[in-house]
């Protein structure tokens, strides 16, 4: 196993086997062709034609489609239509990364209709004197999405309503314990992009990355639950896990490969550091 196989695994996708999903003439997702056929049963909502899904063009302002998709999509729950469960996270359907919201659907129904997610992950960074050392930490064993599993200090997705900035403060207090004077240091740092193709749909996923500069004296400590602890671990350490196990969530991965590029842990003698470069910043159809 090697860095390689993560950034395979996050853009093995089919596209043959989806349809575009419009919403105000402006193509936001990919749905399934299989739950294409199930969504005609609600004409009220989704208008089908040939090789595509629209949302139905009388809902013509935001509030409006917003409410269609609020109603329709807890009967497709109840159906086994959509597996995520209800995660009270409005998430902007949009064309592009930061474009503008057309109606906002709840973050559990975003891969299904293949709509493009946005969220952040952020190195915790520790400077000593043996060179940077990074905060992990471990999920928590009764998280509904992939309990124990290693994570970055702190990630989060990208709810509508706030600015990315907002949300790493927001997610820094509450995944970890870090006060918003000190959150307000992170670093943007560019981003990650993969496309993949999972059981729910179709994951088009646009990561942005931030690195923080901790005192050393500071220990995060998970506030709201969702993580079990944090280990603060030699970046030599991280980048052996990532390149010999899955024990990270699977995003995490990339991130971290991110990292490690930029810091001059892969470099470009290394015959997989193009292919890396490259892989990390997929387009996103």
């Amino acid at each position: 196993m090697g860095y390689m196989d993560h950034v395979h695994r996050l853009n093995r996708h089919e596209m043959l086997g989806f349809q575009p999903f419009f919403v105000a003439e402006t193509k936001v997702g990919w749905v399934r062709k299989a739950f294409a056929e199930q969504l005609a049963e609600y004409p009220e909502v989704f208008h089908i034609d040939t090789g595509t899904v629209s949302l139905a063009r009388s809902l013509s302002t935001f509030d409006d489609r917003s409410a269609a998709l609020a109603a329709v999509v807890p009967k497709l729950r109840a159906a086994g239509l959509i597996s995520g469960r209800d995660r009270d996270e409005p998430y902007p359907v949009a064309e592009i990364p930061g474009g503008e919201a057309l109606a906002v659907v709840d973050r559990g129904a975003a891969t299904e209709f293949g709509l493009v997610q946005t969220g952040f992950h952020l190195n915790g960074l520790v400077q000593t004197s043996d060179g940077p050392r990074m905060w992990v930490a471990k999920r928590a064993a009764n998280k509904t999405t992939y309990p124990g599993a290693l994570d970055n200090m702190v990630a989060g997705g990208q709810p509508h309503g706030l600015t990315i900035a907002q949300n790493v403060v927001k997610e820094c207090a509450e995944e970890a314990g870090i006060p918003e004077a000190l959150a307000r240091t992170a670093r943007p740092v560019g981003a990650i992009s993969y496309v993949q193709e999972v059981d729910e749909g179709l994951r088009r996923h646009m990561m942005y990355l931030y690195d923080l500069d901790l005192p050393g004296d500071f220990t995060p400590f998970p506030a709201d639950g969702e993580v079990q602890d944090f280990r603060l671990m030699e970046i030599e350490e991280v980048a052996e896990i990532v390149a010999t196990s899955e024990a990270f969530k699977y995003n995490c991965n990339l991130a971290i490969i991110d990292f490690l590029i930029r810091h001059g842990h892969i470099g470009p003698d290394d015959p997989d550091y193009a292919a890396l470069v490259i892989g990390l910043h997929a387009k996103l159809p």
